[in-house]
């Protein structure tokens, strides 16, 4: 009797053991890029993901892994982690909209094409459902466009009017084809929901040159001038942003951000140079900023020996911009060599439209003893940052910048020019014309404000 118990105890736990062998066998093993490809740090935070993935094979798990990979652009690796999703899951919508993305990234358009008509056909009804089509149906007229199917892609933007980014694809397919008259009032329209579009904005300018309209592609060219980007034309990719940020250096960036508000300037230091050595030269964007950080620090610290280390540290990386320049000019200034200081500040005016720039220009300028360079710097500074006023549409501060400006270097043509546009975008025609005259009288091949006058107000 004891015997035949424990056989059947034997056999029922080697049963149950068989069970879990086999179900741990089944669970398919996560696909993921080459360890020598990945950055060593997103491998560190990946680990654990595919841990959780192994030992539970759930919907949530495969799902965060899949998003990570996304984050870090391995598009045909997500895309298996989210088919196992569905999988799982098969009226997961979200695993499938994200299959959709990741066959239009790896360029199987049609494929892709054919998941998001499927989520065209269930979409539930309501607010959010009228999102969610917009957003599909944009998502199939740029696959449209990729695969030069132009006569789909019309179609799906023109049932598709209500999402800006549909009626930009639609107005610029119209100019494409040389259909002007039906583009502009496309246009015109989009411009009086979103009237600093620098999206609109452009394919405007480009209806009127195809209309040989010069009057019209003058003022179309100034209102560009004052456009923003205010129309994301990829809307379907934002959802990324977050998954990057989560893992990797980006992650590691992230934390030194939220963590840097609070600390000293010896502190700053000390965490920009672990992380500096943390990328050992990768090549990622973050370690040249981290070097200019750094630089911005020691500055800040008068520290001339870690500045001038960094900024060849910079050019060993090719970089030589306006930045670096004046980083080792005031490097050069707190040891008093002010002659070289100056030198490195005027190369770096050339280099930049940044005003607080040239107002730093302005004073290693005064501090080097030329005075009135420092008076032209200081009167740049005010104009640029009088045109940034401007494309932002505060005109009237705009103005008095341009004003401060010339009070300070009244033979500068460019600032009459500059502040004759602004003048004309507030209606100050007389004025406008009288500035664009001053700047011609001080630059006769000025060919812009050549432009802005008639013949007969040449002089």
């Amino acid at each position: 009797m004891l015997f035949r118990a424990l056989m059947l105890l034997l056999i029922i736990e080697g049963t149950w053991c068989g069970y879990l062998f086999y179900q741990r066998a089944a669970r398919p093993e996560p696909m993921l890029p080459e360890t020598r490809l990945m950055d060593p740090l997103f491998v560190e935070d990946v680990e654990p993901l595919v841990t959780q993935v192994q030992k539970n094979n759930a919907p949530y798990d495969w799902m965060q892994l899949g998003e990570a990979l996304l984050g870090q652009g391995y598009y045909s690796h997500a895309a298996l982690c989210f088919e196992q999703v569905a999988r799982l899951m098969p009226a997961s919508r979200l695993a499938e909209s994200r299959i959709a993305y990741c066959l239009e990234r790896t360029g199987r358009t049609s494929e892709s094409t054919d998941k998001y008509l499927s989520l065209l056909e269930t979409v539930e009804e309501g607010r959010e459902g009228d999102r969610e089509r917009m957003q599909i149906r944009y998502e199939i007229g740029r696959n449209y466009l990729r695969e030069e199917q132009t006569d789909k892609a019309e179609a799906i933007f023109r049932e598709n009017l209500g999402f800006l980014p549909a009626r930009y694809q639609l107005a610029k397919l119209l100019i494409r084809s040389d259909r002007i008259e039906e583009a502009l009032p496309l246009i015109q329209e989009s411009l009086q929901r979103v009237p600093q579009s620098l999206k609109f904005r452009e394919l405007e300018l480009q209806a009127y040159r195809r209309q040989g309209d010069m009057d019209a592609v003058n003022r179309s060219a100034l209102a560009l001038a004052r456009a923003q980007h205010s129309v994301p034309l990829h809307p379907g990719s934002d959802f990324i942003e977050p998954y990057r940020m989560q893992y990797g250096i980006d992650r590691r960036v992230e934390e030194f951000n939220q963590r840097i508000s609070g600390g000293t300037l010896d502190e700053l230091a000390g965490e920009l140079e672990q992380l500096i050595a943390l990328l050992d030269n990768r090549p990622t964007t973050h370690y040249p900023i981290f070097l200019m950080r750094l630089a911005e620090v020691n500055l800040q610290r008068k520290r001339p020996e870690q500045i001038g280390k960094t900024i060849q540290q910079l050019n060993d990386l090719q970089i030589h911009n306006a930045e670096t320049l004046l980083y080792q000019a005031q490097s050069l200034g707190m040891q008093d060599e002010w002659d070289q200081a100056a030198e490195l500040a005027q190369r770096a005016a050339l280099l930049t439209k940044d005003p607080e720039l040239h107002q730093q220009i302005a004073d290693i300028l005064n501090q080097a003893g030329q005075a009135e360079a420092s008076k032209a710097a200081r009167a740049r500074a005010l104009r640029l940052k009088g045109m940034l006023a401007y494309r932002e549409n505060q005109l009237a501060e705009a103005e008095a910048l341009l004003d401060q400006s010339l009070s300070l270097n009244p033979a500068d043509p460019q600032i009459w020019y500059d502040r004759g546009l602004i003048r004309l975008a507030l209606g100050k025609t007389e004025a406008a014309q009288a500035d664009f005259q001053a700047c011609l009288d001080r630059e006769p091949r000025h060919g812009r404000a050549q432009r802005q006058l008639t013949p007969a107000d040449h002089k």
